[in-house]
C-alpha cells in the first residue's frame, strides 16, 4: 500500500534504452534526513544494461544534485557506446608495483597463459613494463615445460596459479636483480570466468635479507589457452626517416647535480651479438652536425651527454654517462638503465630511460628518467646483419671443396703443439709498459699512454696484421673497450678501461704457448 512518504516516488523512463526508478529512503523519522533508492530496470529494444546500472543506491544526498545525476545515469546508459552491449569484453589490464632493493618499479603490462611445469597444467599471469612478443611467450612456455625458469623483459613478475585458482609461486626480475620464491608471505587470488581470468597478488616489502622485495598488483585480462599465442611481430618495414622533430625531456642527474639533456639523435651502429643495433646520443649542446656525435659527446664536447646502444627491441647493452658534475670524465654503466615503452618504426625511434631513481657507480651517484623521440631511416648496408647462407651454397661449397678441407684437417691435426702462437711475441700496444703475464690463469695486462679508443684503435690493427680476426664486434667507448679476436684454435678476450691518464689493458687468451721463448 502506498504511504504519504512513497507519493514522493520518483519515476524516470526513457522508452527506447532503460526504465529508472527512484524512491525516498529515509533514515530518519524526517523525511528531509534520508536519500533516495534507485533501480535501473533491463532496456527494451534486445539492447542490455551495463552490470552497474543494473542497480544502484545513492543515500544522503540532496534532491536537486540526486535528480541530475540520476539524469545523467539515463543519458550514460543510453549512449550508444554501452559498457558491455552486444557483449564486447574490457581491454586486458594489469597495474601495480614491483619493490627489489629499496626501489619501486612501476608495471603496466599485463599477459595470462596456460603453460604445463612438471606434467602439470597452471596458469601463469605477467605484470610487466613493456608488452610482451609472440616469441618471447614461446620461449618461456618452452622454457617451463623443461622445467626451466623462464624470464622476460625487466621488470617484470610474473604468478603462477593452479587451475582452480590458489596462488603457488612467484618470480620476478628488475634491475640486475632476478628472484623467485614460493607463495611464502605473498598472497593471492585467481578467477577464470568467460575466458578471462582476473584476480590481485601482494606482499609486503620485506627488507630482512639480502635481496628486500615485495610487490602489489592486480589483473583482468583475457587467457590464452594451451596452444593458443600471441600475434606474430610484425616485420619492420625499412624505409626513410620521418619529419619528427628530435627531442628530449626530463631528468638527467650527477652527483645530485641537474645537467638539461636538450638534443637527441639516432643512428645505426655496427651489428652486436648478430642482431642489428643503434646508439642514442642525448647532450645539453646542439650535436646534429658533428660527423661521430657518440665519440666526441663522450668527451665532453658538447656538454653532459648520455649516449646509449641498444637493440631493435629496446635492450641495452652499452650506456656511457659523461656529467659535468662527475670527477671521472666517464663511465659505462650497462645493469642500471633500462628502456621502457620503447619503439621502432615507421621511421623513429621512441620511448622511455630510466635508472629507477639514483644509481651509484665508482662512488658517483646518478639519475636519468627521460622520454624522447628521434628519427631513424633504414638500415645502411654497412650496418646490416650479415645474411646466413643458403642450405644449397654450403651444400655446394663442401662439395667442391671437401678434398683441400681433408688436406687442412689433416695438416692441423699434424701441427706439433710447440708451432702455437708464443704469449710473448704477442701483438701489444708500441708503448706497452708494465706487462704482466700470469701463466697459471693464461692472462695478461699491461699499460699504455693512449686513451682507451686510441688503444683499441692500435691493438685492432696490430693483431689484424698478426693473423687474429674478429670473433665478434667489438664495444668500445671512451669508458671501455671489449674485444674478442680467434686465430685458428687461439683465441683472445681483451678489456681496455681508463687508468691514470691512459689505459689499461688485460687480455684472458686461450690455445697461447706459455713455455719460456
Amino acid at each position: 500500500m502506498p504511504t504519504a512518504q512513497h507519493k514522493k516516488a520518483f519515476i524516470m523512463s526513457a522508452s527506447h534504452l532503460t526504465n529508472v526508478a527512484a524512491t525516498p529512503l529515509f533514515a530518519t523519522a524526517n523525511p528531509s534526513g534520508g536519500g533516495w533508492g534507485v533501480c535501473i530496470f533491463g532496456a527494451r529494444h534486445e539492447r542490455r544494461t551495463a552490470p552497474w546500472l543494473q542497480r544502484v543506491r545513492i543515500y544522503e544526498m540532496a534532491s536537486k544534485k540526486f535528480i541530475s545525476l540520476l539524469a545523467g545515469i539515463a543519458v550514460i546508459a543510453g549512449a550508444p557506446m554501452l559498457f558491455a552491449q552486444h557483449g564486447a569484453k574490457p581491454a586486458n589490464a594489469g597495474e601495480g608495483t614491483l619493490m627489489v632493493g629499496g626501489k619501486n618499479y612501476s608495471l603496466t603490462r599485463a599477459l595470462a597463459y596456460e603453460t604445463t611445469i612438471n606434467d602439470e597444467e597452471v596458469i601463469a599471469v605477467v605484470l610487466s613494463g613493456q608488452a610482451i612478443s609472440s616469441e618471447k611467450l614461446k620461449e618461456a612456455r618452452a622454457a617451463e615445460k623443461e622445467g626451466q625458469q623462464s624470464d622476460f623483459k625487466r621488470p617484470y613478475i610474473r604468478l603462477e596459479f593452479t587451475k582452480a585458482g590458489e596462488f603457488k609461486h612467484w618470480n620476478a626480475g628488475a634491475g640486475g636483480t632476478q628472484l623467485s620464491r614460493g607463495s611464502g608471505n605473498a598472497t593471492g587470488e585467481l578467477k577464470l570466468q568467460d575466458g578471462r581470468v582476473s584476480g590481485k597478488a601482494s606482499q609486503p616489502n620485506e627488507t630482512e635479507g639480502m635481496f628486500p622485495s615485495g610487490f602489489d598488483v592486480h589483473f583482468d585480462v583475457a587467457l590464452l589457452r594451451a596452444g593458443e599465442s600471441l600475434p606474430a611481430t610484425a616485420a619492420k618495414k625499412p624505409g626513410p626517416a620521418a619529419n619528427v622533430k628530435p627531442s628530449v625531456t626530463g631528468v638527467f642527474k650527477g652527483n645530485g647535480k641537474e645537467a638539461k639533456l636538450a638534443h637527441v639523435s639516432a643512428h645505426w651502429r655496427e651489428p652486436f651479438n648478430d642482431k642489428p643495433s643503434m646508439v642514442l646520443v642525448f647532450t645539453e649542446r646542439d650535436h646534429s652536425k658533428d660527423e661521430k656525435p657518440d665519440f666526441d659527446a663522450g668527451f665532453g664536447k658538447f656538454g653532459s651527454a648520455l649516449i646509449i646502444s641498444l637493440h631493435e627491441d629496446g635492450d641495452i647493452f652499452g650506456c656511457e654517462v659523461a656529467h659535468t658534475a662527475h670527477k671521472k670524465q666517464g663511465f659505462s654503466s650497462v645493469g642500471r638503465i633500462r628502456t621502457n615503452n620503447f619503439e621502432f618504426a615507421d621511421g623513429k625511434v621512441q620511448g622511455e630511460l630510466t635508472t629507477d631513481g639514483q644509481a651509484e657507480v665508482f662512488g658517483e651517484t646518478w639519475e636519468v628518467n627521460l622520454k624522447f623521440v628521434a628519427p631513424l631511416g633504414e638500415i645502411p648496408k654497412e650496418f646490416q646483419v650479415a645474411e646466413a647462407k643458403r642450405p644449397e651454397e654450403d651444400t655446394t661449397e663442401k662439395s667442391a671443396t671437401s678434398e683441400a678441407m681433408t688436406e687442412l684437417s689433416e695438416k692441423a691435426a699434424s701441427k706439433p703443439a710447440k708451432d702455437q702462437l708464443n704469449v710473448k711475441v704477442l701483438a701489444l700496444t708500441k708503448d706497452a709498459s708494465d706487462i704482466d703475464y700470469k701463466g697459471l690463469v693464461e692472462q695478461l695486462a699491461f699499460k699504455s699512454k693512449g686513451n682507451v679508443k686510441s688503444v683499441c684503435a692500435e691493438l685492432s690493427a696490430n693483431l689484424k696484421a698478426q693473423g687474429w680476426t674478429k670473433e665478434d664486434s667489438d664495444l668500445i667507448t671512451p669508458a671501455s673497450g671489449i674485444l674478442k679476436r680467434k686465430r685458428g684454435d687461439a683465441a683472445l678476450t681483451i678489456f681496455v678501461k681508463p687508468e691514470s691518464g691512459g689505459s689499461e689493458v688485460k687480455m684472458m687468451t686461450e690455445g697461447l704457448a706459455w713455455d719460456e721463448k
